[in-house]
């Protein structure tokens, strides 16, 4: 299931792919969340101006920022407390983030786990 949730990702970037005039941002990013009784949820993310599909790009690209673009180093939202209910999300970005390739996908135990420990990112 796994390789198929990246496999489906990694090709999103290319769907709707033409020619363009403009140059793409440094920054372009396709996030998705898959929970199995949600299927997957992805959109688009590019910062510098921060834009796409993304309902918080603006958070979600300030906290990419203060991350130094490292996935693993998001601070997340404040402390909440998460019930110990096993509901595993798994989340995925691909793409770039300043000119540098991004390839990132962890599990999560239910998805009150995901936002606090990614914040904004994930949450769209």
């Amino acid at each position: 299931m796994a390789s198929l949730f990246a496999s489906g990702l990694l090709a999103a970037p290319l769907i709707g792919a033409g020619t363009a005039s403009a140059a793409q941002p440094e920054t372009d990013l396709v996030l998705a969340v898959y929970q199995e009784e949600s299927g997957i949820e992805s959109t688009r993310l590019t910062c510098d101006p921060a834009a796409g599909d993304h309902t918080l790009a603006q958070a979600a690209c300030g906290e990419i920022e203060a991350a130094g673009g490292d996935f693993t180093q998001l601070t997340g939202t404040e402390p909440q407390f998460c019930t110990f209910d096993y509901n595993p999300v798994r989340v995925a970005a691909f793409g770039s983030w300043r000119g540098e390739p991004v390839q990132y996908t962890e599990e999560f135990p239910n998805r009150c786990v995901m936002e606090r420990e990614t914040g904004a990112v994930f949450s769209f």
